[in-house]
């Protein structure tokens, strides 16, 4: 079971070779708390806080945020970062990718955190 906080799975910043990193198909898609939004809320016209609120409120109680930042991280090209997605705007995306880390809901049993929780 995933650790949880204030009713939100914890999010902990993890290599992404970390064995506990569940690698999922696709099928995360069905519980994702932005299926069925309006896709153009996680395209903010720009970085203020303002404009990327509204998506991180969505991403933040979503239970596969982490399956879906994974997700992208793996896919993304990175010369073509845009929108809001896992919760992370495309600055913090690219610096998790240069960092190679990504989130987990995992317990911290068998590697430890690198970073900390996020919120």
């Amino acid at each position: 079971m995933s650790p949880v906080s204030s009713g939100r799975p914890v999010l902990r910043l993890v290599p992404i070779t970390d064995p506990t990193v569940a690698v999922t198909g696709p099928g995360w898609r069905q519980d994702a708390a932005c299926r069925g939004l309006d896709t153009e809320l996680f395209f903010p016209v720009d970085d203020r806080a303002a404009s990327v609120e509204p998506p991180r409120r969505v991403c933040r109680g979503c239970p596969v945020r982490a399956a879906c930042l994974a997700d992208v991280l793996a896919t993304e090209d990175p010369a073509r970062r845009f929108g809001i997605t896992g919760g992370t705007t495309p600055a913090e995306r690219r610096t998790l990718h240069r960092a190679g880390l990504t989130i987990t809901t995992a317990p911290a049993t068998t590697v430890p955190t690198a970073g900390g929780d996020v919120a």
